[in-house]
C-alpha cells in the first residue's frame, strides 16, 4: 500500500469553495473506480473568514492552493490513470509519495462525504538548506511532534506525512505535509485557544528554524471530507 498526496491549485481570484462539489461529487467516485481508497479531501474554503479573524494563520502563496487530496493505492502505477482526473479539477497539481505517521489519532464518527466539524490546518514546508537530513528529522519528527501537544492543547488530531519523493514535474520541494485538526473554528483563530502559552511559543520559535524553510512554505485552514 502506498499513500499519495496531491496539492491542487486554483486561480487566486477563484473562491476555494468552487472546487468542493466537483471534487466530492465527480472526482472522488472516479478515484474509487480506479482503485483509490481511504480518500481524504481538504478544501480551502475558509480563507475569507480566517483572513479577518487571524490573518497570521495564512502562510505563503495560500491564495493559489484550492484543495489537498490524499488517498491510498495498492500499486503506485495506478496513478497514471488518476492524475488526468485531478488535472480536470484544478489549474495545476503537484503530487507526492509520502509515509504517514498518525501522531495524534482520532475516531471518525461522521459519514462518508460529510464535512468534519471544525477546521483542518494544512501545512507544507521545505527543509532549510543548512539542515542535514538527520537534523531535519530530529527537529521535526522528534522534538516538534512532542512539543506540538503543548503548543496546540486544543488540537483534535495530527497527521504527519514525510515526503518520500515528488511524483510530478516541477512540484515544490516540500518535505513535510501536515494536517492538524481543531474541533471549533475559534480553537484555530483565537490565539488564547490556539497556543498553549509563552513557554510553548518559545519552544516553537527555537525549533522551527531547524526544520522549516520559511521561504518554501504554504499553510492555512481547510474543510475536511473523508471517504472509505
Amino acid at each position: 500500500m502506498e499513500k499519495l498526496v496531491y496539492l491542487l491549485s486554483k486561480n487566486p481570484d477563484q473562491p476555494g469553495i468552487a472546487m468542493r462539489n466537483p471534487l466530492i461529487e465527480e472526482i472522488v467516485p472516479r478515484l474509487k473506480s480506479m482503485g483509490a481508497y481511504r480518500i481524504n479531501v481538504n478544501i480551502a474554503d475558509l480563507t475569507e473568514i480566517v483572513a479577518k479573524a487571524a490573518p497570521a494563520r495564512l502562510m505563503g502563496p495560500w491564495d493559489k492552493l484550492g484543495a489537498v487530496i490524499s488517498f491510498w493505492l495498492d500499486n503506485l502505477d495506478q496513478r497514471s490513470a488518476i492524475e488526468p482526473a485531478l488535472a480536470e479539477a484544478s489549474v495545476s497539481y503537484a503530487g507526492y509519495l509520502v509515509t504517514e505517521s498518525i501522531v495524534q489519532s482520532y475516531q471518525r464518527t461522521w459519514k462518508d462525504g460529510e464535512r468534519r466539524a471544525g477546521v483542518t490546518q494544512f501545512t507544507a514546508l521545505g527543509k532549510p538548506a543548512a539542515a542535514s537530513e538527520e537534523e531535519f528529522y530530529h527537529w521535526w519528527q522528534i522534538k516538534h511532534s512532542e512539543s506540538s501537544f503543548r503548543l496546540h492543547p486544543r488540537r483534535w488530531s495530527y497527521i504527519r506525512d514525510a515526503v518520500a519523493r515528488p511524483l510530478t514535474p516541477d512540484a515544490p520541494t516540500y518535505r513535510a505535509l501536515v494536517l492538524e485538526h481543531f474541533r471549533e473554528l475559534e480553537d484555530f483563530t483565537d490565539d488564547s485557544r490556539y497556543f498553549g502559552g509563552e513557554a510553548a511559543l518559545r519552544e516553537m520559535n527555537e525549533e522551527t528554524p531547524h526544520f522549516c524553510d520559511f521561504n518554501n512554505l504554504v499553510g492555512g485552514p481547510m474543510s475536511e471530507y473523508s471517504f472509505a
